[in-house]
Order: C-alpha cells, then structure tokens, then sequence
C-alpha cells in the first residue's frame, strides 16, 4: 500500500517538473523598458558597498 502511494506522488511531481519546463520555454515574457527615476545614480566604488568593514 505504501509502495503505490510513493508511485502516485512520484508521478505528481515528475507531472510537474514537466509542466514547469514546458512553460519556461514555451512563454515568452513581454519586454518593457525598465524606467528609473531621474535623481537615482549609480555609483561605483568601496563607498557604495552593502558591506560593513570587519575591524
């Protein structure tokens, strides 16, 4: 009995996986511009790290 219900939930999965590769190369997002605001500036430098310096 055990056996049949891993059957079953591994075909679930394996019907899934399948569904999900289909449809990552089936669809095709729409291209939008990506629109920043005027004042955003991107710097580049040690200064503009996430980072915190270890002492």
């Amino acid at each position: 009995m055990m056996k049949k219900k891993l059957l079953i939930e591994l075909f679930i999965y394996v019907i899934i996986v399948v569904i999900g590769i289909v449809l990552l190369f089936t669809y095709k997002p729409q291209r939008e511009p990506i629109t920043l605001p005027s004042d955003f500036k991107i710097i580049q430098g040690s200064e503009s790290n996430a980072s915190l310096p270890i002492k």
